[in-house]
């Protein structure tokens, strides 16, 4: 009997090692079942924790809004940004109606002493209409490109209220404005009662009028920053991150790579390479609205746009040409833009074949305002900046518009953990915005701000 027992003993043991040796294979070839379970991890973990999903509206903003009035020499403009928004987004809440495409005459549009521009730091395709106004799709829109909208104030004529027209030929997209009336006389009133600066008219290359403010604000101002996790991009621009691997460039920045894709990961920015996708395939070419439209999808998904208020990123350029589709988002401080700086106040989008070829994004967000840090000195006047652009500096090159913002610097004066926003007068041209050219003697050898166009 005690004999029996013990073999039953040795063999319930011999089952038990047995099971336990298949229970471990079991689970060494579950492998794939957790790297299923990891990729759903990577979609739920595929979005930015405190980024924001803007519309196209939202996008969609002006570098100024410039009145001409009868009673004024000069362009008169709000000194108080927050009060120029306030009008702007007012006058996105009109009705239009009956639009039409012509050529416009220039005469009579100069007569109209009394009207209202908003000037766009973009050109815009036509469809763009429907996202500012909050149009009905019914509505048709006539083809065309705009960067400019005018509003007439003292015209009755319907075909002519409000127009939309680009510097580049003479045929504007017109509109009727519902309750012109009111509407005017009610736009009229912020004029009444706000404090304004005056503008000085200066010609561009397209033989457009560029305003540039007389009054300016010189203080550098300084901000703290946030920094932004990489992961979200990780899992969102790689398909299966799980196989990402992790190296060094001879610059000390660190690069991951799938075996085709690469995304850089530097101090302040991300920028992601899609070498597959760099061919563009005719067959598949966008309008310049489906580009954007497409693109802003693409950044809201994840949550891409990163910003604390009142910083806010708005529309600066749109490229579309046989080599390239390109999107890119400035960032602005209280309505005023901040152009150049691409490490932190840019996010830029090559759209190849209605996917991502290349993209970049900053890693870090300005936040709390620390105060003023000093003046700009080596920001120039109004008379100095048309005598730079009539200078040798600027001769034969294209002058497209003129704007004042600010560019992003790191304080390099020990402190540490800061950025300064430094005043700065930037020039669009073939390039896009840049920084102005000022001739060294001019700067005194502070802060010298130099682009070339």
């Amino acid at each position: 009997m005690s004999m029996n027992l013990e073999y039953l003993k040795s063999i319930l043991l011999v089952s038990l090692i047995a099971s336990s040796l298949l229970l471990t294979l079991a689970l060494w070839n579950h492998q794939p079942d957790f790297e299923l379970t990891r990729d759903e991890d990577d979609l739920i973990d595929a979005q930015i924790e405190d980024g924001e999903r803007l519309s196209r509206r939202d996008v969609l903003k002006p570098t100024r809004i410039i009145l001409h009035d009868d009673q004024s020499l000069d362009p008169i403009g709000f000194k108080d940004q927050e009060v120029e928004q306030a009008v702007y987004a007012n006058i996105l809440d009109y009705g239009l109606y009956d639009f039409s495409a012509f050529p416009v005459d220039e005469e009579w549009l100069d007569s109209q002493e009394n009207r209202i521009e908003i000037i766009f730091p973009a050109e815009m395709q036509g469809d763009m209409i429907y996202d500012l106004f909050s149009l009905d799709q019914d509505t048709r829109i006539p083809e065309g490109r705009f960067n400019r909208i005018e509003i007439i104030l003292d015209q009755d004529d319907a075909s002519y209220q409000i127009i939309f027209r680009n510097d580049e030929n003479q045929e504007v997209i017109g509109a009727s404005l519902q309750n012109y009336s009111s509407e005017v006389e009610s736009l009229e009133s912020f004029f009444n009662t706000e404090d304004f600066i005056s503008f000085t008219t200066y010609e561009g290359s397209r033989e457009t009028p560029i305003y540039l403010p007389n009054t300016m604000d010189r203080d550098v101002l300084l901000f703290s920053f946030a920094e932004l996790d990489y992961e979200p991009f990780v899992n969102f621009l790689f398909s299966k991150p799980s196989i990402v691997r992790r190296g060094m460039t001879i610059e000390g920045h660190t690069s991951l790579i799938d075996g085709t894709r690469e995304l850089m990961i530097e101090s302040d920015r991300i920028f992601f390479t899609n070498p597959t996708n760099e061919e563009k395939h005719l067959e598949d070419e966008l309008t310049e609205y489906e580009l954007f439209d497409q693109v802003q999808t693409f950044v809201n998904t994840h949550n891409g746009f990163t910003f604390e208020e009142p910083f806010h990123y708005f529309l600066s350029r749109v490229t579309k040409n046989t080599e390239t589709s390109l999107i890119e988002y400035s960032l602005s401080y209280n309505g005023v833009p901040i152009f150049y700086d691409e490490q932190v106040a840019k996010i830029s989008v090559a759209w190849h074949n209605q996917e991502v070829y290349q993209y970049s994004h900053p890693l870090v967000t300005l936040v709390e305002r620390r105060g003023v840090a000093r003046e700009s000195r080596q920001l120039p006047d109004t008379e100095t900046v048309v005598e730079i652009l009539e200078s040798d500096y600027y001769r034969g090159s294209s002058v497209y518009d003129v704007t004042l913002g600010y560019r992003v610097n790191e304080q390099r004066n020990g402190q540490g953990q800061v950025y300064e926003l430094v005043p700065t007068w930037y020039v669009k041209g073939v390039n896009g915005w840049q920084p102005l050219n000022i001739p060294a003697e001019m700067t005194g050898g502070d802060d010298s701000a130099v682009g070339s166009n």
